[in-house]
């Protein structure tokens, strides 16, 4: 008899896992899983922020590109740079859905146009608000009568700088460049 109770013994403990391991061992593959589940988060979200980095170094350049390209074009009688100089280019809202026409006879207006289809929600992603702005500012410099005069500078210089700011100003890229 008690061979027999010595094997039911046996027998009962061999049968698999109790409750209690079994809800241990869950347990450690959820926490793997949610685990798995916020580095594929995270990786996504790094992605994003990449890209949309990518797009504000290439939008920088492109508007860069332009100026350098149509600095001695003219409407009126004022220069390409002096417009841009005297008439600071800027975008603080986020619109979207901008098509320019191109339809104007000078260099500045299809720009300015070119610009704001840019910098549109179509392109980057766009937070509504102060801290998402794009601006562009052209200084002058030369020896006197210019926004900023260096006595050693004997040409006019011109050198802009360009500020996009995106997903609530947590994002900036700047570039500094000289037009002429």
């Amino acid at each position: 008899m008690i061979g027999s109770v010595d094997k039911k013994i046996k027998r009962i403990s061999e049968k698999g896992i109790t409750l209690l391991e079994g809800l241990v061992s869950t347990a450690i593959i959820g926490i793997g899983f949610v685990a798995v589940f916020q580095m594929v988060q995270y990786s996504v979200r790094s992605i994003d922020v990449s890209g949309e980095r990518t797009k504000a170094t290439y939008i920088v350049g492109t508007i860069a590109e332009d100026i350098y390209a149509f600095k001695n074009q003219e409407k009126g009688t004022a220069k390409f740079v002096d417009l841009l100089k005297d008439n600071q280019w800027k975008s603080d809202t986020c619109g979207g859905g901008i098509t320019p026409s191109y339809n104007q006879s000078n260099a500045y207006d299809n720009k300015i146009q070119k610009w704001n289809a840019r910098v549109s929600t179509d392109n980057i992603k766009c937070v509504d608000g102060q801290k998402d702005k794009k601006v562009l500012k052209m200084h002058q410099i030369c020896h006197s009568g210019c926004s900023i005069t260096k006595p050693q500078a004997h040409d006019k210089i011109y050198v802009g700088r360009m500020e996009l700011n995106m997903q609530g100003g947590t994002k900036k890229k700047y570039l500094y460049f000289q037009v002429k």
